[in-house]
């Protein structure tokens, strides 16, 4: 045979040796590899150092996964994980990385619902690689003395609302929304002449009795389009008379399904200064209350509702006045609930600040 042929058959053979080899590395391989990383880390003021391993099988070129960046090692009570705070990845052996995001890994271990460290493990195909958070414990001072809210003794973020959702909903008895024709005459009526009611968004005093909407109407103040249900004659969201004010008709049509914001345009609304707090807490009840609400702070659509930041302003701007308790107790004689934000304004930011994590 030639030389030249022969040399040319030792390096095709070589060639092809080195792809079986590599295909081999790529398909996986019985191989069992330790991979050690560590990973410092800081959340503004706090540093840590930590270190994660993972011991598997190498599979499809990987030899393990890291957590390669973790920005917040504290969490309040109550609050969610932030999977935006930590960078993870798959390491192969040549020790680069692929980062993955939390749609392809799984995440284990986190509850805030108690104090204390808290060890996260992170798993991918075969890998697993652990890191710790802590949770701190409840700041919180505030003393309740009114037996309806024993239970949220102590608690703070989400799981204060939780709290706060099973004691309102214990218990409740709902209404259909057309009993809010009479029931409204005594929730708002003018502490100066029990015969008139006080109309929300106008401040002006009318004759309590129900004329069929002509001299006031009912106003929904999450709007009955973002409640996503009809008010008639089942008890639902939209019969809830915490949800309810008498109003004018013609501001009543003209606010329509506006969210709330420190302007009134085409699409937002501003009440006046004197009931911007009340607008707020009934709205914080309305999320408490139902689990499917959520308060936002941009357009809302269907069970959303606006402007959070605003309304948190409005709530501290605004505080709870003998109107609004007189109103809380009024309805909790109809509904046999009540509205915490009125009875403890503490709960909102004892909530929403520590849902913020």
């Amino acid at each position: 045979m030639p030389n030249i042929f022969r040399k040319t058959l030792v390096v095709s053979m070589l060639m092809i040796f080195t792809i079986l080899l590599a295909g081999c590395d790529f398909f996986g391989s019985t191989t069992t590899t330790t991979t050690t990383s560590q990973t410092t880390t800081s959340s503004q003021t706090t540093e840590s150092s930590t270190t994660s391993t993972s011991t598997a099988t190498t599979t499809n070129g990987f030899v393990g996964i890291s957590v390669i960046e973790n920005t917040k090692l504290e969490y309040n009570l109550g609050t969610s994980f932030n999977y935006d705070s930590i960078i993870v990845v798959l390491v192969k052996a040549n020790s680069s990385v692929i980062p993955i995001s939390s749609s392809v890994y799984t995440l284990s271990g986190f509850d805030s619902s108690t104090p204390g460290v808290k060890t996260i493990t992170v798993s991918y195909l075969t890998f697993s690689t652990t890191f710790d958070i802590t949770v701190l414990e409840p700041t919180t001072d505030l003393v309740i003395d009114m037996a309806y809210y024993q239970t949220a003794e102590g608690l703070v973020g989400e799981t204060l609302l939780l709290a706060l959702r099973t004691i309102v909903n214990t218990g409740y008895q709902g209404h259909i929304y057309y009993d809010a024709s009479t029931e409204l005459a005594y929730t708002d009526r003018d502490p100066n002449n029990s015969s008139n009611v006080i109309l929300v968004y106008s401040g002006t005093s009318v004759s309590g009795a129900w004329d069929g909407g002509v001299t006031w109407n009912k106003e929904h103040v999450w709007p009955q389009s973002l409640l996503g249900e009809d008010a008639g004659g089942v008890v639902n969201m939209a019969s809830d008379i915490h949800n309810l004010k008498p109003a004018n008709p013609s501001l009543n049509s003209s606010r329509g399904n506006k969210y709330y914001d420190l302007t009134t345009t085409t699409t937002t609304f501003e009440p006046r200064d004197e009931v911007k707090g009340d607008v707020a807490r009934i709205l914080f009840y309305m999320m408490t209350m139902y689990s499917v609400l959520e308060l936002v702070d941009q357009y809302p659509n269907v069970h959303q509702m606006g402007l959070l930041s605003v309304l948190l302003a409005w709530n501290a701007e605004d505080p709870v006045d003998d109107f609004e308790r007189a109103r809380n107790n009024e309805i909790y004689t109809y509904q046999n609930n009540r509205n915490p934000y009125i009875d403890y304004p503490e709960f909102v930011d004892l909530v929403w600040d520590n849902l913020q994590g």
